[in-house]
């Protein structure tokens, strides 16, 4: 009897010590083409593509959640969630997590024709409503286009990105401002007439997030080494390609210019 608990004591030690005994938590906002839900096909999307790579190079198990931005950041604070993505980079958010950025894009404004049309440069926003994700990099890139343009429209802060172009459609905004990948990627499936205003806009990149509640730096360094890997075989750039985004031409964020 002592033999077979000894036994079993030592088989409870190596499944716990086992990568998989720790299921990693992956969080995401419902972002197309970044991460989303995808029906009956379930979670799609570059981001979840890439992670499940990483957890298949880390032999972990990893499980998938939907949160919104506040609650996706204040997971991986807290040490709820292990990594997140799609996430745009600040200073309080490289101190707060390890980041390592894969794509670039642009944040751009849409509207009804009606209204795109009127819209040459920044001055011709002039008492215009326009509709962001609030809170977000998003709305503090907005907020830098109206300091610019002498706070000569209103800000509008929304829950999604969704709703401002759906607001913008029904001609409550204006305009809605957002990620052009995210935004064209709705204005495709839903059909909808909105159209992007040209030139206007910032750069932004987008990285994955690991906690630091989660991962040390040499932990941090090995999924590095994975990432770096992946690139060099083109499956970052399959996947990029899948999704229709562009994939940073380095691994660091381009710094963001003034408009």
């Amino acid at each position: 009897m002592r033999r077979w608990t000894a036994a079993l004591t030592a088989l409870c030690l190596i499944v716990l010590s086992s990568p998989q005994a720790h299921a990693l938590v992956v969080v995401g906002q419902e972002y197309e083409p970044y991460y989303f839900n995808n029906g009956s096909a379930g979670i799609g999307g570059a981001c979840y593509e890439i992670v499940q790579k990483l957890c298949s190079l880390e032999k972990s198990h990893c499980k998938f959640k939907f949160a919104p931005l506040r609650k996706f950041l204040t997971m991986l604070k807290e040490g709820q969630a292990d990594i997140g993505c799609p996430l745009s980079r600040s200073g309080p958010r490289e101190t707060a997590f390890y980041m390592h950025t894969l794509f670039r894009g642009r944040y751009s404004f849409f509207g009804l024709p009606e209204a795109t049309q009127k819209v040459k440069s920044y001055a011709d926003l002039k008492d215009m409503r326009i509709g962001v994700l609030a809170p977000s990099m998003t709305e503090i890139s907005l907020q830098r286009i109206h300091e610019f343009a002498d706070k000569n429209f209103k800000i509008e802060p929304e829950k999604t990105i969704f709703n401002s172009l759906l607001k913008a459609q029904k001609k409550n905004y204006a305009l809605a401002y957002g990620n052009r990948d995210v935004a064209m990627r709705w204005i495709e499936k839903t059909r909808s007439p909105l159209r992007e205003v040209p030139e206007l806009g910032e750069p932004v990149a987008y990285s994955i997030a690991f906690s630091k509640k989660s991962f040390d730096p040499q932990r941090f360094e090995k999924i590095q080494r994975y990432l770096v890997e992946l690139h060099k075989d083109g499956t970052l750039e399959q996947i990029a390609r899948k999704y229709r985004l562009t994939l940073t031409q380095d691994f660091s964020a381009p710094r963001l210019p003034e408009p």
